[in-house]
């Protein structure tokens, strides 16, 4: 029995933890030119800031992305800021690990500008 790319790309997704996910999306990032601010510590944060803010060198490029797992769930909290983010203008989302494997990220990375 043989399984397809995409099923096998959903296999990897499943059992990629949010800290490898993380080093994967900033080495990606960086890769292209962003600085990438992440709170280390967020017990003494405002709660609900998205994992990371994503700011390219040379582009008007600026994002907010919420890391989760497959299974994970955004929090209340989170979802306000996501949304309120959005709706100031921003470009805020959730990225898993799925996003990865079909180049969404990448994708999303690559475009030349922000909304």
């Amino acid at each position: 029995m043989s399984i397809s790319l995409a099923e096998y790309h959903a296999m990897q997704a499943e059992t990629m933890s949010e800290k490898q996910f993380q080093d994967v999306v900033i080495a990606a990032a960086e890769r292209r030119g962003f600085l990438v601010y992440h709170t280390h510590d967020s017990r003494r944060s405002q709660a609900g800031y998205p994992d990371l803010h994503l700011v390219h060198t040379t582009r008007r490029r600026s994002l907010f992305r919420e890391l989760k797992t497959m299974k994970g769930k955004t929090s209340k909290a989170q979802n306000i800021w996501l949304a309120a983010l959005t709706n100031a203008g921003h470009d805020a989302g959730v990225w898993r690990p799925i996003h990865w494997f079909d180049k969404t990220i990448e994708r999303e990375l690559d475009q030349e500008t922000t909304r």
